[in-house]
């Protein structure tokens, strides 16, 4: 219920800043839609195999060509079903997914601004909520039956800093279609759990490429 609460306050905020561009600047607010995926294990945590998602954000230009804005995305990232993440040789068979929640804030400068097309440098902070849906199997001996065979991992949340860069380009008077490349890690990492056990934290550190579409206000 929290994650779908928090979801939905994002979602209100985001549209908002849709309804009423130009709060912060006389500049148009900008609202972005892109499709996201990520290359994981850039952090040597080899846990996920990929991860895609979507994400929404909200910018103003306070002070050209600086801007700030705030982000909303939903993600699904894929097990490696070869991993080793953990380094304890008896935890095998890794499997499942995550569902993955991220909102944050982030803080821009326009590199380039031509005529039709942008270059725009970014970073930020992201808190990112994990629905995890991990498995492995655990083959040790001796040990009680709640912790032997398949287990569960328990993944908490996160908070991730992130830089990249963006192109877009002009496409109509309030369109612009755009595409990017970025990196995010960890700068709180997710404890990590099974049957009330502590594992080695796990990591969301990624390169990320990202294609979509801005829209002004």
């Amino acid at each position: 219920m929290m994650k779908k609460a928090i979801l939905a306050a994002c979602a209100v905020l985001l549209g908002a800043g849709a309804a009423f561009g130009g709060l912060f600047s006389e500049d148009p607010g900008e609202v972005s839609v892109n499709g996201v995926y990520w290359f994981p294990g850039a952090g040597q945590f080899d846990l996920f195999d990929s991860g895609y998602g979507a994400a929404v954000s909200y910018r103003e230009w306070f002070s050209f060509p600086w801007g700030a804005g705030v982000n909303l995305g939903v993600a699904q990232w894929q097990v490696n079903n070869a991993s080793h993440a953990f380094k304890y040789n008896q935890l095998t068979d890794y499997d499942g997914d995550a569902l993955l929640i991220p909102f944050g804030a982030s803080l821009y400068f326009n590199l380039i601004d031509w005529d039709n097309w942008n270059v725009i440098l970014e970073t930020g902070l992201q808190y990112v909520f994990v629905d995890s849906g991990v498995t492995f199997v655990n083959n040790e001996e001796g040990v009680p039956a709640n912790v032997q065979g398949k287990q569960d991992v328990d993944i908490g949340g996160a908070v991730l800093w992130n830089v990249g860069a963006e192109y877009e380009y002009m496409v109509s008077e309030n369109v612009y279609v755009a595409g990017g490349l970025g990196f995010q890690t960890d700068v709180v990492n997710e404890d990590t759990k099974y049957a009330g056990r502590t594992l080695r934290d796990a990591s969301l550190a990624a390169i990320y490429a990202r294609l979509g579409a801005k829209f002004l206000f």
